[in-house]
C-alpha cells in the first residue's frame, strides 16, 4: 500500500482515494459535492500557475485552491 499525502501533490492523470480531511470547513464542501472518504478522485488539471486544481470526483469536475487541496489526504491508486 502506497503511503498516504496530500492531494494537491497528484500530477494530472493520476488518481487517488480520499482517506481523510484535516479541516471541517473543507470537509463539508467536499462531502457535499460527493468527495467522501474511499471516493477516487483524478487530477485532470492545474492552472497555468498551479492554483486551482481541477479533478474528477464520480461524474463531476471540482476545482479547489491548491491550499484546500493539501488539507485532503489521499492514498494513491496508480504512480
Amino acid at each position: 500500500m502506497l503511503s498516504p499525502h496530500a492531494l494537491s501533490d497528484l500530477l494530472p492523470g493520476n488518481s487517488a482515494r480520499i482517506v481523510q480531511f484535516l479541516d471541517e470547513e473543507i470537509s463539508l464542501n467536499m462531502i457535499e459535492m460527493g468527495c467522501i472518504p474511499g471516493t477516487l478522485v483524478t487530477m485532470i488539471r492545474k492552472a497555468p500557475f498551479g492554483d486551482p486544481l481541477a479533478f474528477a470526483c464520480h461524474s463531476s469536475i471540482i476545482s479547489i485552491r491548491k491550499a484546500e487541496a493539501k488539507t485532503v489526504i489521499v492514498t494513491p491508486e496508480n504512480v
